[in-house]
């Protein structure tokens, strides 16, 4: 057709231009839908098991933070958001903080 599109997220033809993703190279990277499949999975877990995750609803006084615990409650990891919709110091890798906690290859690719 006029527009050909993947494997995955490349290579791209629009007619008679042609171009790759400048992201088709990266390990980890999530298309839109993906991405939206993941966090809506992420809200069910939170949600179902609320009580689980917030046992001191008092300890969530600020939006856009981050923090990870060990087992015995201490802080292993936080990021405290100075800006909208940002959770991670590495945003364009959002998860990549857990590498030293859940491995490399599964922080950059959660999928």
């Amino acid at each position: 057709g006029f527009i050909t599109i993947g494997p995955g997220v490349g290579p791209t033809s629009i007619g008679p231009l042609k171009y790759n993703q400048w992201f088709s190279d990266e390990k980890g990277y999530q298309r839109p839908v993906e991405l939206a499949t993941i966090r809506l999975k992420n809200m069910v877990e939170v949600l179902t098991k609320w009580d689980e995750y917030v046992s001191n609803t008092l300890a969530i006084s600020r939006r856009g933070a981050t923090y990870l615990f060990d087992e015995d409650g201490n802080e292993l990891y936080s990021y405290k958001s100075r800006g909208v919709l940002t959770y991670s110091e590495t945003m364009p890798r959002p998860l990549s903080f857990l590498s030293p906690y859940i491995g490399e290859s599964v922080a950059l690719n959660p999928l």
